[in-house]
């Protein structure tokens, strides 16, 4: 095995890793450098301010250290050991939290710096509240796919999103200001990585989707990227975006004893306080969160606005959902006995609990009275899964597929090269006993999950070394995998996903007529139209009740 070579970045010198060839044909080995500084540490008065340039440092970096995870609550980091398939790494320490988190990894099977290859930006999900860097590995796409790999991490919950008004000075989104500041660092240092910085692809899943969404209609991210992935999210999120977090400001006040009103004032006592005493004084588990903030530099009008006026970034973009989005890893946090089938009551009270967040109050009732109508029948009612389907897809339907068929219209209909995709594929690992590994399975209704396109779009299945969970993955999968990357590397390499060898189904554009989409299955098929009655009562039938 060859030595990780020594990168010059515009800051200093940084010494990696070597990693394990993962399976397949003319598989590289991998250099990976991690832990790599692209801002200060927003730490003591740096704390809910935007990010600050990294300082310079002296000698040779060690990029072999774990990159820490922002600060969140511990509960969540261990949730997603258990949620999502990725490889364990020996020195990795997945549960070590910290403020000083503004560090990125990079993963390359070459640091020569005329290689141009493409450059693919991933950006983790988390609702904006958890999650991290240290999950998503480059073994594969890099090893078996020829491109370069960035993954930085972004401050989260109130440390990432703290907004304090629009007359003061903190109006919010740090942490996606972070991923700014990342950007433009993969700008000015990537080729020494082996990357073409002008060739630079955005993509991310659930919270890093809805933020490559978001990064599409910001003025603040143009020119920094070139090409968009959103799996599963995109700008219009309602749950994460808002013109007022004041109610959630003050629920953290309350419970700090900070009665102060004048933001100067707030900010100081804020600073003075303990990470985890403003870790624990957030009300997450309640959705009483900080999330993206409107009106301010970076968004400066609502997601829907900006994409009625077409103003976004032309470039080509790939957008999809699965189809059981709220059946799986998401349900996970509703009340016990979703997999076995809720009963009306319940049912019915998670699901109006659901459209409170995105529909007015006075207008939930009449909102479910057409959603029960509506789906009487789609789950007949002799179905003992029939309630648990019904709130499942509410939120599903609500929050990642209306929202996505709505920015992928937006953004074909300006005659930009537009890709949808749907996934379906039922993954073995989440309900075969033989391939689970003990991993906890799925309902017996789910079919594609939340984050299930992530396994395949890593490469999990082709991986060497120790998976976590311990799943396993058939020949079917590992194909699946292998030709699913293929379409993505494709797509960052020339922004279509059917320019190269052995493509054997082409992805149609989605386009203003056809509106045709991939259907992510095993083998791939095409389909058009994606739930367009859906869409329609999603977008148009209750906005207007």
């Amino acid at each position: 095995m060859s030595e990780c070579p020594v990168v010059e970045t515009n800051l200093g010198k940084v010494k990696g890793q070597v990693l394990a060839k993962p399976e397949g044909n003319n598989a590289k080995c991998v250099y990976s450098y991690s832990r790599i500084p692209f801002a200060k540490p927003p730490i003591g008065e740096l704390r809910f301010e935007p990010p600050q340039n990294a300082e310079k440092w002296n000698g040779v970096l060690d990029a072999t250290k774990s990159i820490p995870v922002p600060y969140q609550k511990l509960k969540g980091v261990k949730d997603m050991t258990t949620e999502i398939v990725f490889v364990k790494v020996a020195n990795e320490d997945y549960t070590s939290i910290s403020e000083d988190c503004l560090y990125l990894n990079v993963f390359t099977p070459t640091t020569n710096k005329t290689a141009n290859l493409p450059v693919l930006f991933w950006i983790f999900g988390g609702g904006f509240q958890m999650g991290g860097s240290v999950f998503f590995h480059g073994q594969v796409l890099c090893g078996l796919k020829d491109v370069v790999l960035v993954v930085p991490n972004y401050r989260v919950n109130a440390f990432g999103f703290l907004d304090l008004g629009k007359t003061s000075k903190w109006t919010g989104n740090m942490g996606l200001h972070d991923q700014i500041m990342a950007l433009k660092w993969t700008k000015e240092n990537i080729r020494n990585f082996g990357g073409n910085p002008n060739n630079v692809t955005i993509f991310g899943e659930s919270a890093g989707a809805i933020s490559v969404g978001m990064h599409v209609i910001s003025p603040m991210s143009r020119g920094l990227f070139h090409k968009a992935i959103s799996h599963s999210g995109v700008a219009n999120y309602s749950p994460l975006v808002f013109e007022d977090q004041s109610k959630t400001l003050k629920s953290m006040l309350d419970k700090l004893k900070i009665t102060e009103t004048e933001p100067n004032s707030i900010m100081k006592k804020l600073k003075a306080l303990s990470a985890e005493a403003i870790m624990d004084a957030q009300d997450i588990e309640s959705y009483v969160f900080f999330g993206a903030t409107l009106g301010n530099e970076f968004l400066p009008e609502h997601p829907q606005a900006l994409l009625k006026k077409g103003n976004f970034a032309p470039v080509p973009y790939i957008i999809g959902c699965n189809n059981s989005e709220g059946y799986g890893i998401i349900a996970n946090d509703f009340p016990p006995g979703f997999k076995d089938g809720y009963d009306k009551n319940l049912g019915e009270q998670m699901a109006k609990g659901m459209l409170a967040l995105s529909v007015k109050p006075e207008k939930i009732e009449r909102a479910w009275k057409l959603i029960e109508k509506r789906f009487a029948t789609v789950f007949p009612a002799d179905d003992k899964f029939r309630w648990s389907k019904i709130v499942g897809c509410v939120i599903a339907e609500m929050t990642f597929v209306a929202p996505s068929i709505e920015q992928a219209r937006a953004h074909a209909d300006k005659g930009h090269q537009t890709y949808m995709y749907w996934m379906t594929h039922k993954t073995r690992c989440g309900h075969e006993e033989e391939f689970s590994g003990g991993w906890k399975g799925k309902a017996p209704f789910c079919e594609a999950d939340h984050t299930d396109d992530i396994t395949f779009t890593f490469g999990m299945p082709l991986a060497k070394g120790k998976l976590e969970p311990p799943v396993k993955f058939s020949d079917e999968e590992k194909q699946l995998s292998n030709d699913w990357m293929d379409y993505l590397v494709n797509f960052a390499r020339n922004g279509d996903p059917n320019q190269g060898e052995n493509m054997t189904m082409e992805w149609p554009t989605y386009d203003v007529n056809a509106r045709r989409h991939l259907v992510f299955e095993s083998p791939f098929s095409v389909d058009s139209n994606l739930l367009s009655d859906r869409y329609e009562f999603w977008m148009e039938t209750l906005p207007n009740l």
